[in-house]
Order: structure tokens, then C-alpha cells, then sequence
């Protein structure tokens, strides 16, 4: 596989970019469904949201003009790889889930000190139980951590069935000496 310099930060840019939009949306949600009590508040967060969504939508449609900033000279020095492409794929699934286990693992781990903390304080109060979100956090934690680790050890599978599913039509049909299909 050959590429250069250029095309794979454009790639990770425009990444960049979608990861900004969905954070951007994930907040403009927040805000509506949680409001706010000052107008001029709200009206502020939703100014950078939409500020943030423009900077995601440049970033998309004009990724050359950062990766050539970035590179410079380098920009069309070529790289050859002799990785095919399901190999991408799963080095792509096993990063990826490092990143959702090691999340998750931040999570667990700052949520249970917060618990253990929390824990101590509220022996003094009328129910001494803790908030209940606190729980949702830890188990949340937990299932991510979990699922990353999944995806870890499970990248090559993932990448035989993504394989699969590309070629659908195709891979349920054997040939027959005369031609026919049969499934």
C-alpha cells in the first residue's frame, strides 16, 4: 500500500473533525435537555457550539490547507507499507479499543476513589447511601472497559466478519460447475 505524508494527516484530520461535531452535538443536547436558567448563558454555550461546529465543518471540507501546514516539506514523501488491508483494519479495532478499555479503566478508577470518599462522609447523614449516579458511572466504567478489551482480543474476528459483510451477496453463494448460483 503506498501513501503519502499528506493524504494520511488529511485522514486524521477530517477524524479530528468528526469527533469534534459529535462532542459538539453531544453538547448542544445537553444543553437543551438540561437548560439553563440565565438566557445570556445559554445563549453564550450555544454561540461556541456553533462556533466549535464551524471549526469541525472547515476542518472536513478543507483538511489539505492543516496537513500541508503540518508538513511542509514532507508532504509528499511517499510511504509503503506492506500491510494489506485487513491488517489496517485490525490494528485500526485493537487501537481503538485500547482507547475505550483505557477510558473505562479512568473512569472505574477515579468514580470508585470518589465512592470510597463519598462513602466515608455520608455514614453521618440519615441514609448514609451513596448517589445513585455515582453507581451508573462505575458500571458504565466497567462495561467500556470491558467492551474495549473485547474488541482487543477480538479485532481479527471483527475483521472477518466486516469482510463477510462487505461481500455479502457474494460469499452465500457457491458456484456450481454450470454456472447456476445456489445458497
Amino acid at each position: 500500500m503506498k501513501t503519502t505524508l499528506h493524504t494520511a494527516l488529511c485522514i486524521a484530520i477530517r477524524i479530528g473533525a468528526v469527533l469534534l461535531a459529535l462532542d459538539v452535538l453531544e453538547r448542544v443536547a445537553s444543553l437543551l435537555t438540561l437548560g439553563e436558567a440565565d438566557p445570556h448563558r445559554f445563549f453564550g454555550a450555544m454561540l461556541f457550539c456553533a462556533l466549535y461546529l464551524g471549526v469541525a465543518v472547515v476542518l472536513w471540507l478543507w483538511p489539505g490547507m492543516l496537513a500541508w501546514w503540518a508538513s511542509s516539506r514532507a508532504s509528499n514523501e511517499i510511504f509503503v507499507s506492506d500491510l494489506a488491508g485487513h491488517d489496517w483494519q485490525r490494528i485500526a479495532l485493537a487501537v481503538v479499543g485500547v482507547w475505550l478499555a483505557v477510558a473505562g479503566l479512568s473512569t472505574c478508577l477515579g468514580h470508585g476513589l470518589l465512592m470510597v470518599f463519598l462513602g466515608e462522609r455520608v455514614r453521618d447523614y440519615s441514609t448514609g447511601l451513596l448517589p445513585t449516579t455515582e453507581w451508573y458511572w462505575l458500571f458504565r466504567g466497567a462495561v467500556q472497559t470491558l467492551a474495549g478489551a473485547a474488541i482487543v482480543v477480538g479485532s481479527s474476528g471483527l475483521v472477518s466478519l466486516l469482510a463477510r459483510i462487505r461481500r455479502y451477496p457474494e460469499a452465500t453463494a457457491t458456484e456450481e460447475p454450470d454456472g447456476q448460483g445456489r445458497s
